[in-house]
């Protein structure tokens, strides 16, 4: 797939050197929302729920009607890692984490480390697969390269936003492909795009306003 590649070398002092960082550390879990950012509403089905088992959260995959595309993000200060699962058109769900920096302003994503869900899970019931949130695990890297930023905006101290044309617009103009859901291109390189989901799923004229117009809403759950 031909993901967004950022010309970053100037972003790293900047991200380095950034003192300002207002969000609570914790773990973060991404819903999607619409609305104004005083009065929003999220909206159901875009994204996947979130599986908890005595106070530790999993990637599943979820074989109901639920959505497959699940991010949740560690945040340190001004930096943390980012685990994610991308519903596929055939074989199976892709996972995969990747390392961050951010400040108040954007989120820089290192290229991700993937794997298909089923990859070692030999014998196991489909059910019974999960992968903790938080623990990275092997796979392959596509790229060395830096492969999204995302501005983001802070509504409290422990949610934050990042809209997708912002996040379009910023990958454009850092050496990044114009924006396009292409059921041919491989997305298990990027972060906040999948086959028609995610960032994507905004792409999609046949979806609903609320879709189409619609947020990334990122809240702190631990």
């Amino acid at each position: 797939m031909k993901i967004f590649l950022v010309i970053s070398l100037f972003l790293f002092p900047f991200f380095s050197n950034a003192s300002t960082f207002s969000l609570e550390p914790g773990l973060y879990h991404l819903e999607w929302a619409y609305g104004p950012n005083d009065n929003y509403k999220t909206v159901a089905g875009v994204v996947g729920d979130i599986d908890e088992v005595d106070g530790f959260y999993y990637l599943k995959n979820k074989i109901d009607d639920q959505s497959n595309d699940e991010v949740y993000i560690v945040i340190n200060k001004g930096s943390g890692a980012v685990f994610f699962k991308h519903e596929e058109i055939e074989g199976g769900p892709t996972i995969g984490w990747a390392n961050i920096q951010l400040n108040d302003k954007s989120i820089l994503i290192d290229a991700p480390t993937t794997k298909n869900f089923y990859d070692n899970t030999d014998g196991d019931s489909d059910r019974n697969i999960k992968y903790k949130v938080g623990v990275k695990f092997p796979g392959s890297k596509k790229t060395k390269n830096t492969s999204e930023i995302a501005p983001i905006e802070i509504l409290k101290n422990d949610v934050f936003k990042i809209d997708c044309s912002d996040y379009f617009k910023s990958n454009e103009e850092h050496g990044g492909n114009e924006k396009k859901n292409d059921p041919m291109e491989d997305y298990s390189s990027s972060v906040l795009l999948s086959n028609d989901g995610l960032c994507n799923s905004s792409l999609n004229k046949n979806n609903k306003a609320e879709v189409l117009k619609g947020w990334m809403l990122f809240k702190r759950i631990s």
